[in-house]
């Protein structure tokens, strides 16, 4: 049985532990959310069969109210499982794993209630591998310049090389800023041998186009979205 599903909206607050999202209950007014389904995916060799070019936002199925049932109805109930991750600075972090082991289609889903897992406050992407993309395209790997593109102008960034360094921490307005209680959420690895210490450390929030910012070759290197809590 196979599910075609494109998500297209606008993206979220990634994770809550950086971006403090304020907003209202709805998603974005411009957000276009198209799901096309034949059933659900019964089993991870059904699920191969899916068109996996998938564009993570903050729509259906990954609207604040989304459970993990919620999820296994649209990726089936074998590719929808509770883990224990590592989290910020070594803690251990509850989420839902959809496609847990398939490195091309695995995100993680964290809920703001972890016991009864309810109240989603992130969804996000972390392996090199990924076939997902944000919203305006970019994806694992790809240069601070495409987000840059998606985004229609540049942003800032907290200082690299620390347990929270290289997140998005202001959109300056543009496209991928937070709308309706949702934001997006990316981070960068720089991989030039050496980086600026003007560029570094707590405190630190340089522009994606300072010049210092751009010799540091940052990578995507984790992406997603997020809703404040309630």
């Amino acid at each position: 049985m196979r599910t075609n599903l494109t998500v297209v909206p606008v993206m979220a607050c990634g994770l809550a532990l950086l971006v403090a999202c304020g907003g209202e209950e709805a998603a974005a007014p411009n957000m276009t959310v198209a799901v096309e389904a034949s059933g659900p995916l019964e089993n991870d060799a059904e699920a191969g069969a899916a068109d996996s070019s998938f564009v993570l936002g903050c729509g259906a199925p990954f609207t604040r109210d989304a459970t993990p049932a919620t999820l296994a109805a649209i990726f089936g109930r074998a590719n929808v499982v509770p883990e224990t991750i590592d989290g910020p600075e070594g803690e251990p972090m509850n989420v839902t794993a959809v496609f847990p082991t398939d490195p091309e289609r695995r995100i993680e889903v964290s809920f703001a209630n972890e016991e009864e897992r309810t109240d989603l406050v992130a969804v996000t992407v972390r392996d090199h591998a990924s076939l997902w993309k944000g919203q305006g395209g970019y994806s694992f790997g790809d240069g601070i310049e495409a987000v840059e593109k998606a985004n229609g102008g540049p942003f800032a960034v907290s200082g690299f090389e620390w347990d929270y360094g290289g997140f998005v921490t202001d959109w300056k307005g543009g496209k991928l800023k937070e709308a309706g209680g949702c934001a997006t959420t990316v981070r960068f690895a720089p991989e030039a041998a050496e980086i600026a210490p003007t560029i570094t450390g707590d405190g630190v929030n340089p522009m994606s186009n300072d010049p210092a910012v751009r010799k540091a070759e940052p990578k995507v290197s984790l992406f997603g979205i997020g809703w404040t809590t309630k």
